[in-house]
């Protein structure tokens, strides 16, 4: 028997929520892979040195060689998964040797160019100078043989010069200022830098 007399019930709109991915790897000795590299390249490393050490140079070189290719591979690894403590840690040792790198590239990079525009620009300022004193030396004879027309040359030469020396000396101050400046930025850029694991849903 049918009974119609019954009661609606509104049920509400739930969101559905994001599905989870896990990823689920091999495991070797319950380990996996990327650290089973890593833990095999130590131990090929530190075979090798030992064997290097002992006087086996040929078999001692070939696991040093093989023990840094397999720690290149997990770290590559671990910067790129971040999963575990040693990931993360080995992920930002590199990070920041990385950094460490860029800011000395661009420190030696900054002050050696630096160092040389302002060693040529005081190269020409000392010719200007030099030519400054002979002007000097000019002038005083011209001002002493009342020669006007040459007396008002050679100091409209003297005031050339001394501007020319003084733009240059204020162009070899603004080389090191521009060093200077890029360095506390790259050096304010590795201070602030934070490596955050991507967000996954």
């Amino acid at each position: 028997m049918r009974n119609d007399d019954t009661d609606e019930i509104e049920v509400p709109d739930i969101p559905p929520s994001p599905p989870s991915y896990e990823r689920v790897e091999p495991r070797y000795f319950g380990v996996t892979p990327h650290l089973l590299v890593g833990a095999i390249g130590a131990a090929a490393l530190l075979a090798g040195v030992a064997l290097l050490a002992g006087g086996s140079v040929a078999v001692g070189v070939l696991l040093v060689v093989a023990g840094l290719f397999l720690g290149a591979l997990f770290a590559e690894q671990a910067r790129r998964r971040r999963d575990s403590s040693l990931d993360r840690a080995a992920a930002g040792a590199i990070d920041r040797s990385l950094a460490l790198a860029g800011f000395t590239r661009v420190t030696v990079v900054s002050w050696t160019g630096a160092g040389r525009r302002a060693a040529r620009l005081r190269l020409e300022a000392m010719g200007l100078a030099r030519e400054r004193s002979h002007v000097q030396y000019e002038l005083g004879g011209a001002v002493h043989t009342d020669d006007e027309a040459r007396t008002s040359e050679l100091r409209a030469r003297m005031r050339e010069l001394d501007s020319e020396i003084e733009r240059r000396g204020r162009e070899a101050a603004a080389a090191f200022a521009t060093a200077h400046r890029r360095t506390r930025a790259e050096r304010n850029a590795v201070a602030s830098t934070q490596v955050r694991r991507p967000w996954t849903s």
